[in-house]
């Protein structure tokens, strides 16, 4: 995913993004969908619409999706990925401590379990 897309698809389905003002959402939208993000300028320009119209912590949020997804892509290129089915408690609990220490629900989980795999298995 990329910052392109990421933003498309946000205006598309979200309707309070980036602002829950209609007028600012609408000026937004209008000026995203008008520039042309092809070659160096459309990087530079998708970079100031950014800057113009994302709020910081909307920023974080499109850097850590973007991340998550690469990651996503390299995991499953390696050993690919499991789908676990949670309830919303230990969802909510995982999410929770995840985002305290800044990593995925899979990155917590492996760090938490590593040392008991490790001892149950003799390694």
């Amino acid at each position: 995913m990329n910052v392109q897309i990421y933003c498309r698809r946000k205006l598309m389905l979200d309707a309070y993004w980036p602002s829950g003002d209609t007028n600012r959402r609408l000026e937004a939208e209008k000026e995203f969908f008008s520039l042309n993000f092809s070659g160096q300028k459309g990087i530079e320009k998708l970079h100031a619409w950014c800057e113009k119209w994302l709020s910081q912590e909307q920023r974080r949020q499109l850097n850590a999706a973007i991340r998550a997804k690469r990651k996503r892509n390299l995991d499953k290129s390696r050993e690919g990925t499991k789908s676990v089915t949670l309830s919303h408690k230990a969802w909510l609990y995982l999410s929770t401590l995840a985002k305290r220490d800044k990593v995925t629900i899979s990155d917590f989980l492996e760090s938490r379990l590593r040392d008991e795999y490790h001892t149950e298995n003799g390694e």
